[in-house]
């Protein structure tokens, strides 16, 4: 005569389906996460480096601030640059930090 099991559905699967289960679960999660936010994740790989030429259009003490073409003013930090000179820019698309930048 057969008794039905007291024991759980999960404590009768095996270590790898569990694990499989888990990663599943997980990923499917972080897809939903990332298609509320718009996929924010797919930027990073995805992100466009710009490098141009500006001019310093503002400077106040060691601050000199220069506006690229995406019309984000960028500053930079302890700025031995005058105003009106021309700059070699390099930063990415969308970012307000700068990542090198040259007397042209």
């Amino acid at each position: 005569m057969g008794y039905p099991s007291d024991s759980s559905e999960f404590e009768r699967m095996s270590t790898k389906k569990l694990a499989i289960l888990f990663g599943l679960a997980f990923f499917g999660a972080l897809m939903l996460i990332q298609m509320i936010q718009g996929f924010p994740l797919a930027q990073l790989f995805t992100r466009q480096i710009v490098t141009e030429d500006v001019k310093v259009s503002i400077k106040n003490g060691d601050v000199c601030v220069v506006e690229p073409s995406d019309g984000q003013p960028k500053d930079i930090q302890q700025c031995s640059y005058n105003k009106g000179d021309t700059l070699v820019v390099t930063y990415y698309k969308g970012n307000t930090k700068l990542e090198s930048y040259r007397l042209k």
